[in-house]
């Protein structure tokens, strides 16, 4: 696209307008795309050029609890991809709507929960792949497939595990062992503020 006789004084951006499920930047440019002074070109130059392209696409969606229907804050997901089991990208649940994102090539992964606490607390129900009310993982499985440039939206069910209905994600388990830094800190501390203070 090539506008001509724009007015040299304004500060102008170049930025592509492309559906929110693109992640596109510049790839080549000579200038700073987002502060162009038409004024201080190189002399050579008459113009800007630049080139765009498209580096993924985004896979995003609203992970909820079975039953409360509540978003299940701090859970890790991860994808891997289908038929393997080493995970290509993790992200987190936050608190707002349950939002998650990944950025992805078009192809078919599988969605799992990471190991560790998020596991223990919760098993997946439905990756969500076909709406809100999507099949169990027993009935349609964890794969899904980005097979548009129109990227995925997902709602994911998570079901907590049984015992687990009043454990925090982000809460330090109880028993756990303390670090080498808690424990230095507990023994010091205390003696070091005692000799502040007397």
């Amino acid at each position: 696209m090539i506008f001509e006789e724009l007015p040299t004084e304004p500060i102008y951006t170049l930025a592509m307008d492309v559906p929110s499920s693109w992640l596109v930047r510049p790839r080549e440019s000579l200038y700073d795309l987002d502060n162009i002074q038409l004024t201080h070109l190189l002399p050579e130059d008459d113009s800007v050029k630049a080139v765009f392209a498209l580096d993924a696409l985004i896979i995003a969606g609203h992970a909820r609890e079975t039953g409360t229907q509540s978003p299940p804050r701090g859970v890790q997901l991860q994808l891997v991809k289908a038929g393997q089991s080493t995970p290509i990208q993790d992200t987190l649940v936050v608190a707002n709507l349950g939002y998650f994102q990944f950025r992805v090539a078009p192809g078919v992964y599988g969605l799992e929960i990471r190991e560790g606490r998020g596991r223990q607390i919760f098993a997946m129900d439905s990756v969500g792949g076909l709406g809100w009310e999507s099949p169990s993982v027993e009935e349609a499985g964890n794969e899904i497939a980005v097979t548009s440039f129109e990227g995925l939206t997902l709602y994911p069910r998570l079901k907590r595990q049984e015992g687990m209905e009043g454990e925090d994600v982000l809460a330090e388990p109880e028993g756990k062992e303390p670090t080498v830094l808690e424990n230095l800190s507990s023994k010091y501390v205390p003696s070091l503020a005692g000799s502040i203070a007397g």
